[in-house]
């Protein structure tokens, strides 16, 4: 595997973790002109044209939805270029750029970390789920619902997994992938393997994601990361416990402590047997390891082998029309962008994403060179949270804070103190943003 596309890819990973700079709260007269969908049976497809802004990873699907959006209104134009990155936080500065000097897209591709920035600040229309194909798996749905409305579609979502070199395990005699399901038993593993190889095993990196790794923690043992009031639910003895593991690692010297790239590159090398990172790479890890050594993705451990539901990593689509006919048209647009052909785009490629779509899901797995990796992403079908959660007006503050406690962790300092210290920190916050 090329360098540089393990490099892209973890980029397009971290993208949706990145602070907000640039991005500023709307304006009440912004905030006012956001329009619910029309009837389009009053609306003139000829009269309308519907901007886009969105990323190179769904260039592909957006393709097929345009084609057939406009086939069935008839003289209806999407301007639907895609930008020229894969980063949400490029992207919501652009439409935060654009809106300001009165260029408001209709529709646009968010991160669904930054679904809390638009619904705070935008008050973006709810999504139409009249609109969305009959075998979408609405169960994702959650993920882009803030206080019982849905403002986001998920359309190429991820989760949190642990990648696990079976080869390295069977070499040291550390049991099987499937077996771990804890705390305990990764750090049971990981130092038979560290043992075996004279150097750390594992990688949870603290560069990009670490707010989403800490979240799923938390929730994967069935506690609460973001209590009802925006503020942090992890300051607890039990929420320092949910994360007790970069602690744990760093006590015996089993975290590799590099960066998100490097953690890739050295779990496709073989240099580390085990990585927690996003299903959304699994495909491009799988063409960097070839045959040179058997691997697995399992379930993400927790401190007590928990199986609560995981924030859901990726993106999805935001309507935020200033016309209720372009708002309508906007919503048949995610309809199509969430219809199989359109998904199986999306997911089918080098990015393996969750299918959205339960037929294009089964059309992906009725493959005959699946891998059991691939298999894990594309049959991935629990419910899945909204990704943070914290007040749209502090995300910047609280994923920089989130991302000290990790690296804070990562490097072995104590974790009650650690855990309870940001928690407080994330409080005043947000509480400072109300």
């Amino acid at each position: 595997m090329r360098t540089s596309r393990l490099t892209a890819l973890a980029g397009i990973a971290a993208a949706g973790a990145l602070v907000l700079t640039g991005c500023s709260t709307a304006s009440p007269a912004a905030e006012q002109s956001v329009a619910a969908a029309g009837d389009l049976s009053t609306c003139k497809p000829s009269d309308n044209t519907i901007n886009v802004t969105f990323g190179t990873q769904a260039a592909e699907a957006m393709k097929i939805a345009a084609a057939k959006v406009e086939e069935e209104y008839p003289g209806l134009t999407i301007n639907a270029t895609p930008q020229s990155t894969s980063s949400y936080d490029d992207l919501t500065q652009k439409v935060v750029g654009d809106i300001a000097v009165g260029k408001r897209p209709d529709l646009i591709m968010t991160g669904l970390g930054q679904l809390r920035f638009w619904v705070d600040s935008y008050h973006p229309a709810t999504i139409d789920e009249s609109a969305l194909p009959s075998t979408y798996q609405k169960q994702f749905l959650a993920a882009g619902t803030v206080d019982g409305e849905t403002y986001l579609a998920p359309a190429q979502i991820s989760t949190p997994v642990l990648l696990v070199n079976q080869d390295a395990l069977d070499a040291a005699g550390a049991g099987n992938g499937d077996d771990i399901h804890t705390f305990d038993d990764l750090v049971t593993a990981a130092k038979k393997v560290t043992a075996d190889t004279g150097s750390p095993s594992v990688s949870i990196p603290t560069q990009g994601l670490p707010d989403w790794f800490s979240q799923a923690f938390v929730q994967g043992a069935g506690d609460t990361f973001v209590a009802d009031d925006g503020t942090a639910g992890f300051g607890t003895d039990q929420g320092a416990k949910d994360l007790s593991i970069w602690s744990d690692l760093a006590k015996d010297k089993l975290e590799a402590g590099v960066g998100d790239q490097d953690a890739m590159a050295n779990f496709t090398s073989g240099k580390t047997a085990f990585l927690v990172y996003t299903t959304s790479t699994i495909s491009t890890i799988q063409q960097g390891i070839g045959g040179a050594f058997a691997w697995k993705a399992v379930d993400l451990p927790t401190v007590n082998g928990g199986d609560g539901a995981l924030p859901a990593g990726g993106n999805g689509w935001v309507v935020l029309s200033d016309d209720s006919c372009r708002a309508g048209y906007a919503n048949a647009l995610v309809g199509a962008l969430l219809s199989k052909d359109a998904v199986l785009a999306a997911s089918g490629t080098s990015y393996s994403y969750i299918p959205v779509d339960k037929a294009a899901a089964k059309e992906l797995l009725s493959g005959d060179d699946v891998s059991e990796q691939q298999r894990y992403a594309w049959s991935y079908d629990k419910p899945l949270t909204q990704w943070g959660g914290f007040p749209g007006k502090s995300t910047k503050q609280v994923n920089d804070t989130l991302r000290q406690m990790a690296q804070g962790l990562q490097s072995g300092a104590d974790t009650t103190s650690t855990v309870e210290t940001s928690a407080t920190a994330i409080d005043s916050i947000v509480r400072a943003a109300q």
